[in-house]
């Protein structure tokens, strides 16, 4: 009977720590703040075309990503502005023209970022 007790918990706390995911994709669990995870330069991986089903992994723009813990970002290109989170899952850009962008943001781990726009998912390491 006890050892049915430490399953049922053990069961328990997964779920409410899997159920408890921010992200769409994770991570389940981190001890990093999202500024953390965010900060640094980024690369695109990938881009995934999702209603194509469609990966795209050669050939894909040079452009480096930096986001700072103040909240301004850089482009390689020569593109800046700042950066916010916005709710629970997403991430807002303001570049220089003052145009906003929301980004979904379905994974955000400490080597791996994946924002979404508009059914095209943008999967990037860092560079």
């Amino acid at each position: 009977m006890k050892n049915k007790g430490i399953a049922f918990i053990l069961s328990l706390m997964v779920f409410v720590s899997i159920s408890c995911t921010k992200y769409e994709d994770g991570p389940v669990i981190t001890f990093r703040s999202k500024v953390v995870r965010l900060e640094g330069t980024w690369k695109y991986e990938s881009k995934i075309y999702v209603e194509q089903n469609l990966v795209v992994t050669e050939n894909l723009p040079q452009t480096l990503y930096t986001y700072s813990k103040d909240g301004t970002y850089s482009e390689s290109t020569g593109n800046n502005g700042t950066w916010r989170f916005s709710g629970s899952v997403d991430l807002m850009i303001k570049d220089s023209n003052q145009v906003d962008v929301s980004w979904e943001i379905i994974k955000l781990a400490n080597k791996q970022l994946w924002l979404r726009k508009d059914k095209v998912e943008y999967h990037y390491i860092p560079g």
